[in-house]
């Protein structure tokens, strides 16, 4: 063991204890109840895939296929369990936290590399951004930064440049504006490519690469005969995100591509100025293409930020601020590059940047007061979301009555419940919120036409549901007893 520990440099103890560092930022992360609305889908659409289902089929949501796939996969090995599904997620970041280190090895050194490694593991964990969510960026940045890592340490050469777009494939097949990373690599490759018949080249074998996981994907569900239903539900819906006209959206629109198209512009100013372009600038590009994408539907979640905090943590991590040289170039290119970004995460991200309810140490005070005794269960729970004690008590009263594993349909926004009761849903729809939120034709009349000619056991109403829904409350008259209210939820048995 002492032999182990000699044969040990000490950056590898550095970067265990940034490591370790990482995983206690995130503790109290793998305690907290089912409550996270997005997660709650994921993990209904998920066991319903765990039940045999076809995802966009017999279980719908508006994302690609990838974080349905992740939560499957951690269900059918550990069950529905929150501790294992932010455990494994904390696997991802820490494996990400590595990758960053090595990156930054390759390009600017140990100590630095410690630092951008450090950084990273701090802002992945802020509850500020989300970052203790098992969400779709906190899966995608890891392929991301592989993509990077294997591109920067063989050169950017044809087998790199070839997994490296599998993997920013893989990344948007999490969420779709993980492909803006793939853009940022390719523009660096132009820039440190003397001959334009070489970047060709190269650039179609990384698109030929990023493609390969989307022709295989597109496949599949073409053999399924639902190729349509998967493009509307992966990309298609995703329009209706960029025509909800917020505030200054005029505004937000082009400013969003303001930090990229500096980037741009200052490399080929450099390119064709015969000044080299280094990994700094690979790092400047995949900053403002990470902010792009988290600015691109004008949407005001935390989350959203944690596609940024690879590039950010690498960047600050290289920037070396003696001996600047001042230059016109230099200086036009810093305020297109930073005064959009610092305006914009502003601007859409106020409320979670100036704390609110979920303050860090608001969090961390939750939890001790919790491990300690010092609150109930319940009192924990409310902390995180009022819906959290009526899910626990409504999973309560189907496992006492022999529900668990039944046919449930729930008319509102607690889909949690289908995942903890193993609940089949004989609609594809998980909430209220997405029946209306896509067309009647293939919302409401659908799910009349299901429960209908499969009338579940159960049927919940929580007081949450979104908007009126006339045939279920035809159906519920005509077929259905309350069995309990329980909380602010009625449970409706089929008579």
């Amino acid at each position: 063991m002492m032999k182990l520990i000699k044969s040990l440099e000490r950056h590898h103890i550095a970067v265990f204890v940034v490591l370790f560092i990482t995983f206690m930022l995130r503790f109290p992360s793998l305690f907290e109840p089912f409550w996270y609305g997005d997660e709650g889908i994921f993990a209904a659409v998920a066991r319903n895939l765990n039940q045999g289902g076809v995802l966009y089929q017999s279980g719908w949501d508006n994302k690609p296929p990838m974080i349905y796939l992740t939560y499957a996969g951690i269900f059918s090995l550990f069950g529905v369990s929150m501790f294992w599904l932010r455990m494994i997620t904390a696997i991802f970041v820490l494996a990400t936290t590595a990758v960053i280190y090595e990156i930054g090895r390759e390009t600017i050194g140990k100590h630095r590399a410690l630092l951008a490694s450090f950084l990273f593991g701090f802002f992945t964990s802020l509850r500020i951004i989300e970052g203790n969510l098992a969400l779709t960026e906190i899966f995608m940045i890891l392929p991301i930064s592989l993509a990077m890592y294997i591109g920067i340490r063989r050169k950017f050469d044809y087998l790199s440049l070839l997994g490296a777009g599998a993997l920013f494939a893989i990344a948007s097949l999490y969420k779709q504006v993980g492909a803006f990373e793939a853009a940022a690599l390719g523009i660096y490759v132009f820039l440190i490519t003397p001959k334009f018949l070489d970047f060709i080249k190269k650039g179609f074998v990384l698109t030929f690469g990023f493609s390969v996981p989307f022709i295989i994907t597109s496949l599949y569900f073409f053999s399924k005969g639902i190729l349509g239903e998967y493009i509307f539900g992966a990309y298609t819906y995703y329009s209706i995100y960029l025509n909800e006209s917020p505030t200054y959206a005029r505004l937000i629109n082009i400013s969003k591509f303001l930090p990229a198209i500096s980037a741009i512009l200052y490399g080929v100013y450099k390119k064709f100025k015969a000044v080299k372009v280094n990994h700094v600038h690979l790092f400047m590009l995949w900053v403002a293409f990470s902010f792009m994408g988290a600015y691109f539907s004008g949407r005001t979640y935390g989350h959203y930020l944690v596609q940024v905090t690879p590039g950010v943590a690498l960047l600050l991590a290289s920037m070396k601020f003696s001996n600047i040289r001042v230059s016109v170039a230099r200086s036009v290119f810093i305020v297109l590059f930073l005064a959009p970004i610092l305006f914009l995460t502003s601007l859409i991200f106020k409320d979670f940047i100036s704390g609110g309810p979920i303050n860090q140490l608001r969090w961390w005070g939750n939890f001790i007061d919790f491990a300690s005794g010092d609150k109930s269960e319940s009192e924990y729970n409310d902390y995180f979301d009022g819906n959290v004690n009526t899910i626990m008590a409504l999973a309560d009263a189907l496992k006492f009555g022999d529900g668990y594993g039944k046919s449930l349909y729930i008319w509102g926004d607690i889909p949690w419940l289908y995942a903890i009761a193993d609940g089949h849903n004989p609609s594809r729809y998980v909430t209220s919120f997405h029946v209306f939120g896509v067309p009647p034709e293939i919302g409401r009349d659908e799910v009349a036409r299901d429960l209908a000619e499969n009338p579940p056991l159960y049927i919940i109403k929580p007081q949450g549901s979104i908007g009126y829904f006339a045939e279920l409350e035809k159906l519920l008259l005509s077929r259905y007893t309350l069995l309990a209210k329980i909380n602010n939820a009625d449970l409706f048995i089929l008579r």
